[in-house]
């Protein structure tokens, strides 16, 4: 078997419109936006009485998408508080090469939405960025 490449990352969130509008904000595109539920649904995910929205962000070369997921039933359940320390399990970061960053920085800079820090201080590089969900 050879692994070819990551096709998605899933990614349970509280608010969905407001992270679709993140990822958009960065350069991913909207693929497509679905309610799920059912037997089948509640087989794949692992619980009963599934209920969520859900929407398809893609990178600009199709190649990899991220599946925000939004419950509805039965409801989220935080595994911790939001501002876990970087060695809590679970995926702690995604990483994007974003052409014209410079722009996106002064966006989310002069935007009220989560703010972001400097990946590191030393290099003094704005455009090296953690930002957070809403």
């Amino acid at each position: 078997m050879t692994l070819k490449r990551l096709d998605n990352v899933g990614v349970v969130v509280n608010d969905l419109a407001a992270a679709v509008a993140f990822f958009k904000e960065l350069g991913l595109e909207l693929e497509g936006e679905a309610q799920v539920e059912g037997p089948s649904v509640d087989r794949l995910v692992g619980l009963e009485g599934v209920r969520s929205d859900i929407a398809m962000m893609r990178t600009p070369d199709g190649h990899s998408r991220v599946e925000l997921t939004k419950f509805r039933s039965p409801a989220a359940d935080s595994a911790g508080p939001n501002n876990a320390p970087p060695n809590t399990l679970g995926i702690r970061r995604m990483m994007f090469a974003v052409e014209g960053i410079d722009n996106v920085v002064a966006r989310r800079a002069s935007s009220s939405r989560s703010p972001s820090r400097s990946a590191d201080d030393r290099l003094n590089d704005p455009r090296r960025r953690y930002d957070h969900l809403p």
